[in-house]
């Protein structure tokens, strides 16, 4: 499917072309196509002892929108590259929610975007619920999650189809979160929601065998706007930047506008997993907004935690993007590796920066989440570009403070880098990294695997694929087993 000049022929919308916007156009744009491929091409060679999924969700639009369209709108698409004794398979599957469903019955779009205005007579929420930022891997299923808190639907781990809503027999009645941890120690899936009405945040647990088994009502003066959670051995750590929206301006103007109240602090609430909100422990820090934490853990009475800080979220608007400006400034992310340090018994605390290199999209191995863990696997963003771009690959060694980096190269955009531990590994770097990357002349996508120890050696092996992957957000690896179970047709 090529065209004369080795270009791949469009897969893009046809409504796409009538709209400027660069989250619709180029590496960016959604695809019409749901592929499935076995015996993919490869250079280099594949690793005979990398066994699991690479699997990224991120937005893919179905219909055309009838308002200015926003990078976060787009419906949910998984893409998935299955490793199995050094051969791969590809696999692309839009996931299936209530409200898509509920527009293919139309033929059209029925909810605006985040950009608004917002119709809060529309079903359900104002917003459509496209489960499109997150993915994870829980009670033998894999989870697509909403970043605003929406409804977590079951995906099959080998073929991508989407099989419903998850409320774990009907004892989840709250929506949650896009970054809900796994205690790969427990199989305890922690996770927390948040409301435009009080109570503003939850928080509660998941049993192994998938039974809601603990939920408390947080305490918050208001709607907040925290993207994740972290977690350690004993305790859970809920957030509270001073990075919000006003909820009564939203609903008269139908538009969300999130502000940055530099007179706040920041706030970490720690308490135990299974506490009473009583037991909730709040500490103040300097003010900034955390999208991404790389983990936490615990040192004697000391909770440490590792994220990305981006101490100024203020949206900077340009007059030259027009009707645009607050969707690509809010894109234009500043952040920096950092660490926070809070003290259970004395209430002391501390935080410094760890780096000053633009990164975020971090993971470390996501098998030791509430851990201690050594590395961590990021993305670097400029801070000026006209759209997210992810343009190299940085590894953090948190002990000695050391990073690595490998630049994809120029008109080349990478994805969420997972570390994914060989079969018989020991140590906590002893494995691969996994990436999609995309040219933007070609507009082809590959799928690069790096040593983890070496990363500045840069891909060991390239996967090509069958298709353009647009640009999206988050990835997990999931190993062996896991990523075969289920359906066995996407097996290599």
């Amino acid at each position: 499917m090529t065209n004369d000049d080795g270009r791949l022929a469009s897969d893009v919308p046809a409504w796409c072309e009538r709209i400027d916007n660069p989250y619709l156009h180029g590496i960016y744009a959604p695809t019409v196509y749901e592929t499935t491929a076995v015996e993919l091409p490869v250079e280099g060679e594949i690793p005979r002892d990398l066994f699991g999924a690479y699997v990224r969700n991120g937005p893919n639009a179905v219909y055309e929108p009838t308002n200015p369209y926003h990078w976060f709108d787009g419906d949910g698409m998984l893409h998935a590259v299955h490793f199995r004794d050094g051969r791969a398979s590809y696999r692309s599957r839009q996931v299936r929610t209530r409200g898509l469903a509920d527009e293919v019955r139309r033929g059209r779009a029925i909810w605006p975007g985040v950009m608004g205005p917002f119709d809060f007579d529309l079903p359900r929420n104002y917003l459509k619920d496209t489960a499109n930022t997150d993915v994870l891997y829980h009670n033998g299923q894999l989870l697509a999650l909403w970043y605003l808190c929406g409804e977590p639907y079951r995906v099959d781990p080998c073929s991508l189809e989407t099989i419903g809503v998850e409320d774990w027999n009907g004892s989840l009645r709250t929506t949650m979160s896009a970054h809900p941890k796994v205690d790969e120690r427990t199989g305890e899936l922690v996770y927390f929601t948040l409301s435009d009405d009080a109570p503003f945040m939850r928080t509660g647990v998941i049993s192994p065998e998938g039974k809601l088994t603990h939920e408390v009502a947080i305490d918050l003066p208001g709607p907040r706007a925290s993207h994740d959670i972290t977690i350690s051995e004993n305790f859970t750590i809920l957030h509270d930047f001073p990075y919000f929206h006003d909820v009564a301006l939203q609903r008269k103007t139908g538009h969300r506008i999130a502000r940055f109240h530099r007179d706040l602090p920041s706030r970490f609430g720690v308490m135990p997993r299974h506490g009473a909100a009583e037991e909730l422990q709040w500490f103040e820090f300097e003010p900034g907004y955390v999208l991404h934490m790389v983990n936490a853990w615990e040192e004697g009475d000391w909770i440490v935690m590792d994220g990305c800080l981006q101490p100024d979220p203020t949206v900077v608007r340009r007059p030259e993007d027009g009707a645009l400006a607050s969707m690509l400034g809010y894109l234009r992310i500043r952040a920096n590796l950092h660490r926070w340090r809070m003290n259970l018994k004395t209430g002391e605390t501390s935080e410094t920066d760890l780096d000053d290199l633009n990164v975020e999209f971090c993971l470390p191995d996501t098998d030791l989440y509430g851990q201690k863990t050594r590395y961590s696997y990021h993305q670097h963003l400029p801070t000026d570009a006209h759209a997210v771009d992810f343009q190299a690959l940085v590894k953090y060694d948190h002990e000695d403070g050391s990073r690595n980096r490998y630049d994809y190269g120029d008109g080349l955009c990478g994805s969420e880098a997972p570390f994914a531990k060989r079969v018989g590994g020991s140590d906590e770097d002893d494995g691969y990294v996994v990436s999609f990357v995309t040219s933007r002349e070609t507009r082809r996508s590959a799928c690069w695997i790096f040593s983890a120890r070496d990363v500045e050696r840069g891909p060991i092996a390239k996967v090509a694929l069958p298709t353009r992957v647009p640009h999206g957000f988050h990835a997990k690896w999931i190993a062996g087993e896991r990523a075969f179970s289920g359906s066995p047709e996407a097996s290599t």
